[in-house]
């Protein structure tokens, strides 16, 4: 049972829950409540920290970012992606013994079936052969031929399950995709970067001294997002999301990874970077973005210029994924305290 708590209990968080929401921009709806519900009770951290995030210096939660911390924290998927890939295979490779199996009892039938057929033949021309006797020689031919068919059956059958199993792996892979990006701009999402991270973490990503080229992080945050918002309506705003994903996308190549993070926040994870390259990155994309015009759907140009702010710092030997993470984020709230649109590293050692 998810939540086992009693009836006093529930009616604490019920009375913690409801102030928090009523201060957001999505309708008191299950949906909404259970996200408040899971953040009063401490009980899941992942979703508190990106709560914590979104609603930061006064943010609100709109319903799309709702409905997101819904989906990626609450409402996962009964059965893993990878899970579901390897039942998908190994059904496949059930089928396809089952398959080899029936096409090769269907070979050795037909050719009994064959041999049968000359022999009855050469029978059947003896006059010696009584009425009898044919008749069960013509019986046996007969149940040797539906035995045939059958197994013919059972093939196409064969053939057609395993077409559908492939078509569900293909769903599957599709699914599982499409789980790691950000429907919105096409990025990586929060789930995806985290376990590019991850991966990151237990490989050689942490240099083995202070001047090897390591991990980089850049976290990037849209200056003054909810103006925008407010001013132009949020269509412009995922117009302001897109342009900024776009721009990312086009500076990083493999291995590196660019991510939506949060509702407004950005992330390059940098493998096998320099400190100083990653600083030089960070300065162009923000340089891009002061300098672009992004236009509103009626073709107007914003009214003012779209900013980011970002924060760089590198993995330090034996590092857990939070502290790192953390480092970029205070990196990148001391771009914003500096008056915002501008680059701040912080180094490993400096933490």
């Amino acid at each position: 049972m998810r939540y086992p708590d009693s009836m006093a209990r529930s009616a604490e968080y019920l009375r913690l829950a409801l102030p928090l929401m009523t201060r957001q921009r999505t309708a008191l709806h299950p949906i909404s409540y259970a996200v408040w519900y899971e953040f009063v009770s401490g009980r899941n951290p992942g979703l508190m920290q990106a709560v914590q995030e979104r609603t930061r210096d006064g943010g609100v939660l709109e319903e799309d970012d709702t409905a997101a911390l819904y989906r990626q924290h609450l409402a996962e998927p009964l059965l893993d992606p990878e899970d579901a890939r390897r039942v998908s295979e190994g059904l496949s490779r059930v089928l396809d013994n089952m398959a080899s199996t029936a096409a090769e009892a269907g070979d050795r039938t037909a050719r009994f079936d064959q041999s049968l057929l000359e022999w009855s033949r050469q029978l059947l021309d003896e006059s010696t052969l009584n009425a009898r006797a044919r008749e069960q020689l013509q019986s046996l031919m007969d149940e040797t031929r539906q035995m045939r068919q059958a197994m013919s059956t059972l093939q196409q059958r064969l053939d057609a399950s395993h077409g559908e199993i492939a078509a569900l792996r293909e769903e599957v892979s599709q699914a599982r995709s499409e789980a790691l990006v950000d429907a919105l701009t096409g990025l990586a999402n929060r789930r995806a970067f985290e376990r590019r991270l991850a991966s990151c973490l237990t490989g050689d990503a942490a240099p083995a001294s202070p001047q090897e080229p390591s991990l980089c992080l850049v976290l990037g945050d849209i200056d003054f997002f909810k103006r925008v918002n407010d001013s132009y309506g949020h269509s412009f705003g995922d117009q302001v999301l897109r342009a900024v994903a776009q721009s990312m996308q086009r500076m990083i190549s493999e291995p590196g990874l660019a991510a939506r993070v949060g509702g407004e926040e950005f992330a390059l994870l940098l493998p096998d970077t320099p400190l100083l390259q990653a600083r030089q990155l960070a300065e162009q994309l923000r340089t891009a973005i002061a300098s672009s015009s992004i236009r509103r759907a009626n073709g107007e140009k914003a009214a003012e210029r779209v900013t980011l702010s970002l924060g760089v710092t590198q993995l330090a030997p034996g590092e857990s994924a939070n502290d790192f993470f953390e480092r970029a984020d205070r990196a990148l709230y001391a771009s914003k305290r500096s008056g915002r649109n501008c680059v701040t590293v912080l180094a490993a050692r400096a933490a």
